[in-house]
Formats: structure tokens, C-alpha cells, sequence
């Protein structure tokens, strides 16, 4: 098979035969992928439909009527016999994906806005006594801050691997106590807008969007209304008197704080799942008329999928021969995955220097759905799908660059006004272990967490830096 494959994108690239070899290459393309996405599909939807069996889901009513939106679109395309997209249908898969997209940016935001709550908690934690034991306090009193900043700096630079070694600065500066102006807040941040100077416009509005979503400068649509249970969690965190915080005050806003947590965590769970499943069953509604000339082990993936819905439609218990279904299926996936890259690495070349033949030819629709496919089944599960992004090809100058920082800094200054210290604190440090790490050299990384440590006196924040810190260092 591989070797086929081969021989026809090699007859292509040396523009053989075009007529017959585009439109082999297109359905080589889609029943690849349908094949890849079918593996993928049977093995969540039995992971789903046990869930159902042991009514695991998390307590939003939209999983369980997603789950069965996906279960009316496999009996028409997967048990069924339909090779054709009917307009309806693709509304149906595209409007399922766009709502679990939307609820999760909802749910990203409300994890960026805990987080920032979580670090300011974490500071205050080993202010009270009641929760230090004598490990602890016997911790503390050992604790040696120049000794633990070198053993901080040594575990940073273990690592020979430039971007592992980044990576940890990040997490590092992130939980290191911080004693920062806002200036200097905000000469990082143009330090770092600065190194898209030259580079595409878009690159530069995608990092400034990450930044303004990451310190909830800017909220999703619906983040008040999507999950209201989050929504009074948050007010009430909001609203807590950090600067004089009592135990039984602190006891109460964690509490808020671990439940939605766990919710949140829970509901994240079974959308990322679901977002899995939607894409494969888009992906195989795409290439529905490949489905009868598909191989042996998508045959079987199909048989396990067939097993799983009709258990479904009766209400019957859960099917446990499924599993001896996909233990005889195993390793088909990786074969699938294989195959798939073998006809995706030349795609791109394919259709951009074929646009003439594949128009005359009236292919453009299978090839848009080959492009479609490749979004949908190239890990990014939450790509757009709907827009095609243009890009211009237009650079970000210095002028460009200074009105993005100018913006960014009012967008900050707004917030830092209507914050505590302690809140505008915890922004900052969320926003330092996001962007590209700003140091020019060692020494200076030295000497921040020197700084840092030494120069903290408030005992709880120190014991929780390096608790957590310790933490970080022993994974």
C-alpha cells in the first residue's frame, strides 16, 4: 500500500498523467484518513459509553446531549449506509463542535481567573498555624534561602536542552516571590512584543490575544452566564480581603476554590474527549463515500463501533466484549496513523502547485474537504475550522509594535487599578511564567532568584515558594 502511495505522489510531482492522478491522490488522501479517524473513534466511543454505563459524566446537561447528537450522525454515516453529506447533518457536527469550543473557552477562562486565587492562597497558607506541623516549622527554620536559590539555579541548568531549560525559567520565575514595579512590569512586556519586530503581523496579535485572555483582560462570551455555579465561586474569591485574611477565612475561600476546581477539572475531562470523538465523526462524514473501500482492520473498528451504538439504542448493559473487540484490533491505529503520513507530508506541495489542474478538473471540493480534514485531524482539536485565517504577509514594524504595547499597557493599568496588590502580584507572575523568558544571561537569572528568595521576609510566602518549588524540582 505504502509503496503505491509513493509511486503516485511521485507521478504527480513529475506532473504524469494528471487527469487520473489527482483525483487517485484525493481519494487516497480521504480514505486514509477516514481509516485513521475510525480507528481513533471506536476506541473513545467505547471509553464513552462505559462512562454512561457508570453514569460518570460530569454534571453538565450538554455532554449527555452531545453524546447523542454523535450517536444519531453514527447510525446514518458509521452503521448506516449514507455516503453522502447531507447539508443538515454537517450543520448538526459543525454546531456540536462549535458549542463544546465555546463552553471551553469559557472553562479555560475560569482556570486562568482560579489560578491567579490558587497562588495568592498558596502565600497565605503557613501564615496560620493550624496548617503548620512540626515538619513544617522544623522546614523553615533550616531553611537556608542563598543555599536553596543555588540549588534552584543548578536544577534550571542541569538540563542541556535549550527549550527544557526555558521552560523550567518559566515555571521558576512563576512561583518565585515577586517584588516587581509595575514599570518594570511593563518594560518586560515591551521587551517582549519587541522580539516580533520583523515578524508577521498576526504572530504578534496571536501572542498579545494569549496574553489578554491569560490575565482576563479580556473575557469570553458568556464567561457570566455559561456555568453560573463558576460564575458565584469566582465573585466570592473576587471579593475575599486578602490583606486581612483569617483562618476561617482562608478555610472558606480554598473550600470554594477545591470544589469548583474539581468541577472544573471534571467537565474539561469529558469535553476534551468529546471534542476528540466530533472531530474523527466530522472527519469520517467528510470522506463518507471512501467508506466501502476501506481495509480489513477499519472493518473491524467499524464492527466495535456498531457494537457500541446498537447497546446504546437498546439501553442494554454495557457491551464487555468490546473490549475483546479492540484487543483483537490492536495496533491497527498506529498502522492507520503510518499510512496517513505518508500521503499527508506532501499535501501542501500537491494543491499549491496544482490549482489549475485541480479547478479544471473540478476537484476543488474534494480537495477543500482534504484541508478540512488535515485541521481536523492534526492534534490542534480546537482549530477553526469555519474561517479561513488570510494571511497578508504584512510585517510588524516598531510603529505597529509601540501601539500593541501602548494598548496592552492600558488594558493592564485598567485592571492593576481595580486590583489589591496582592491580585495585581499574582497577574504579573501568571503573565511572567507565560511569555518567552526575558533574561539575557545566567547571571541575571542568578541573581532574580537570589533576590527573590533573600529579599522576601514574609515567612509564609517564602515556606510556600519553596514547598512549592521542591515540588517542582522533585517530578
Amino acid at each position: 500500500m505504502y509503496n503505491e502511495d509513493k509511486k503516485l505522489i511521485t507521478e504527480i510531482t513529475r506532473k504524469n498523467n494528471m487527469d487520473e492522478n489527482l483525483a487517485k491522490f484525493a481519494d487516497a488522501v480521504m480514505t486514509a484518513d477516514f481509516e485513521y479517524a475510525c480507528q481513533k473513534f471506536a476506541l473513545n466511543y467505547v471509553v464513552i459509553r462505559e462512562l454512561m454505563a457508570d453514569k460518570d459524566f460530569a454534571e453538565d446537561p450538554y455532554i449527555y446531549e452531545c453524546v447523542m447528537g454523535i450517536n444519531k450522525l453514527v447510525g446514518t454515516y458509521l452503521v448506516g449506509d449514507a455516503d453522502q453529506l447531507d447539508d443538515k447533518d454537517l450543520a448538526l457536527i459543525s454546531e456540536m463542535r462549535n458549542k463544546i469550543t465555546e463552553k471551553m473557552k469559557v472553562l479555560t477562562a475560569y482556570t486562568d481567573a482560579f489560578e491567579l486565587y490558587e497562588y495568592i492562597l498558596n502565600r497565605k497558607e503557613y501564615g496560620f498555624e493550624e496548617n503548620v506541623d512540626e515538619e513544617l516549622e522544623k522546614m523553615f527554620e533550616e531553611f537556608d534561602a542563598e543555599q536553596f536559590s543555588a540549588e534552584v539555579f543548578n536544577f534550571i541548568f542541569a538540563d542541556k536542552d535549550k527549550v527544557a531549560v526555558n521552560a523550567k525559567i518559566q515555571q521558576i520565575v512563576g512561583q518565585l516571590p515577586l517584588r516587581m514595579t509595575k514599570a518594570r512590569f511593563y518594560d518586560i512586556i515591551g521587551q517582549t512584543l519587541s522580539i516580533y519586530n520583523g515578524c508577521e503581523i498576526s504572530s504578534l496579535d496571536d501572542f498579545i490575544e494569549t496574553v489578554e485572555e491569560t490575565a482576563l483582560l479580556q473575557l469570553p462570551e458568556k464567561f457570566e452566564t455559561e456555568y453560573s455555579s463558576l460564575h458565584e465561586a469566582y465573585e466570592i474569591i473576587k471579593e475575599g480581603d486578602y490583606a486581612h485574611l483569617d483562618f476561617d477565612g482562608y478555610r472558606n475561600l480554598s473550600t470554594v476554590l477545591d470544589k469548583s476546581a474539581g468541577f472544573i477539572n471534571d467537565v474539561v475531562s469529558d469535553y476534551m474527549m468529546l471534542i476528540e470523538l466530533v472531530n474523527d465523526l466530522y472527519s469520517m462524514m467528510l470522506a463518507a463515500e471512501c467508506k466501502s473501500g476501506v481495509s480489513e482492520s477499519c472493518m473491524r473498528a467499524l464492527s466495535i463501533i456498531r457494537r457500541i451504538y446498537e447497546s446504546m439504542e437498546n439501553e442494554d448493559e454495557f457491551p464487555t466484549d468490546a473490549y475483546d473487540m479492540l484487543v483483537a484490533n490492536e495496533g491497527a491505529q498506529e498502522e492507520a496513523g503510518e499510512h496517513r503520513m505518508v500521503l499527508e507530508a506532501p499535501i501542501y506541495d500537491i494543491i499549491s502547485s496544482n490549482q489549475p489542474d485541480i479547478i479544471r478538473l473540478g476537484l476543488e471540493d474534494a480537495y477543500h474537504r482534504i484541508d478540512t480534514l488535515e485541521k481536523l485531524l492534526s492534534g490542534s482539536m480546537f482549530v477553526d475550522i469555519d474561517h479561513v485565517k488570510i494571511e497578508t504577509g504584512a510585517l510588524a514594524n516598531s510603529e505597529y509594535i509601540i501601539s500593541k504595547k501602548d494598548k496592552l499597557i492600558e488594558e493592564f493599568g485598567e485592571v492593576f487599578t481595580g486590583n489589591s496588590q496582592v491580585v495585581n502580584r499574582a497577574v504579573m507572575a501568571k503573565i511572567l511564567s507565560t511569555i518567552p523568558v526575558f533574561f539575557n544571561t545566567q547571571q541575571e537569572i542568578k541573581d532574580y532568584i537570589d533576590n527573590a528568595l533573600v529579599r522576601c521576609s514574609n515567612r509564609s510566602e517564602v515556606l510556600a515558594c519553596y514547598v512549592i518549588i521542591q515540588g517542582i524540582m522533585e517530578d
